[in-house]
């Protein structure tokens, strides 16, 4: 690399010299001929880059009416907090479930952080999808047992024996 000349980076579409140095083009591997080339300073060697054409897309968003007015939910709420009798505890549930979601963060990033690790957790992840595809959803007679595993605990959460 000569002096002066920028380092190759990306794909540019091609490299003109300064007038005092002789090199050759560089042409990137998708060069297209439809594309106009401009020229743009960097660090006294000149860049072609290439201009490309701007898609605009037009997108509609399909609006369903809604049941659930936002009115309706509020006053849900506020009839809930009225009727609650141990609002410290309430408090303090929230509190402790928003502290939770910050740790649980905080330590998703520390391990993220590692080198290896990050990839052995996602190694592990597959492992253990293929094997609860494999036990409960490959199967029809597995795939009953696991609808009636999750009604149990259904049942269990929500109170009714």
């Amino acid at each position: 690399r000569r002096p002066g000349l920028p380092k190759h980076t990306g794909n540019m579409a091609a490299v003109v010299a300064p007038s005092a140095i002789l090199t050759t083009r560089v042409v990137a591997p998708k060069a297209r001929a439809a594309r106009t080339l401009k020229a743009t300073a960097f660090k006294g060697a000149k860049l072609a880059q290439p201009k490309l054409a701007v898609k605009r897309a037009v997108s509609t968003k399909a609006v369903a009416d809604s049941k659930i007015s936002t009115d309706e939910v509020l006053k849900t709420i506020a009839d809930k907090w009225e009727d609650t009798e141990n609002k410290s505890a309430v408090i303090t549930y929230v509190a402790g479930g928003a502290a939770l979601v910050w740790l649980s963060g905080t330590v998703v990033g520390a391990i993220n952080s590692i080198p290896i690790l990050p990839k052995v957790m996602e190694l592990v992840g597959l492992g253990y999808s293929t094997w609860f595809v494999y036990r409960y959803v490959l199967y029809k007679d597995s795939r009953k047992e696991l609808v009636e595993q999750f009604d149990a605990l259904k049942n269990k959460v929500s109170g009714e024996f």
